[in-house]
């Protein structure tokens, strides 16, 4: 026999439901912005150091770093794949504004030079785009201040040297990926422990 529920029980039954299948990041989303942000600003400091420093025409290869950054964010996805977490629309579409970055990226690389006076800032605008939709999208501040300092650092940058633009995308992404990236890594860790 099935046990009837009153009103009250079957509103508690509903709000538990919806509050599990309320957004809430993984630890895995925190650890892929810090992942990335601290391959990009590696790209870019070792870019900048390769060509002003060392003065070797084959600088831009220090942004082969990022090829660990493609497996490391399969290996990271697949190791929290595990986690039991519902699927929502929040999820499908942060990954919907991250695919259109990328197919932008591709895009701009093959059509714009890398070494185009304009490509940083452009990519810098991007950044910003993504990080100011992934914040509103999870409601997470730290993405949109993160998203800010983006688009500043884009500003700046069209005003500089190639090389200059470099130091501006390391900064940018201090500010804007490996800050955040650690609170919320912090947040997500408090929140599963």
């Amino acid at each position: 026999m099935k046990p009837e529920f009153n009103a009250q029980e079957s509103l508690k039954v509903i709000d538990r439901m919806i509050a599990e299948a309320r957004y809430r990041p993984s630890r895995a989303e925190g650890t892929i912005t810090m992942l990335w942000g601290y391959l990009i600003m590696l790209g870019a400091l070792g870019h900048w150091a390769l060509d002003v420093l060392a003065r070797w025409e084959y600088a831009p290869l220090a942004w082969l770093i990022l090829i660990p950054g493609i497996i490391g964010t399969i290996a990271t996805r697949m190791k929290f794949r595990t986690e039991k977490r519902v699927r929502t629309y929040v999820h499908d579409l942060t990954a919907q504004v991250w695919l259109a970055f990328s197919v932008s990226f591709v895009i701009l690389y093959l059509f714009m030079q890398p070494t185009a006076i304009h490509f940083l800032p452009v990519v810098l605008l991007l950044y910003g785009i993504c990080m100011w939709l992934q914040g509103a999208l999870i409601r997470f501040k730290p993405y949109k201040y993160g998203a800010i300092c983006c688009w500043a650092g884009g500003a700046v940058a069209f005003l500089l040297t190639v090389q200059d633009q470099l130091l501006v995308l390391a900064l940018s992404v201090i500010l804007g990926y490996i800050l955040p990236g650690h609170v919320l890594a912090a947040q997500t860790r408090t929140e599963n422990d």
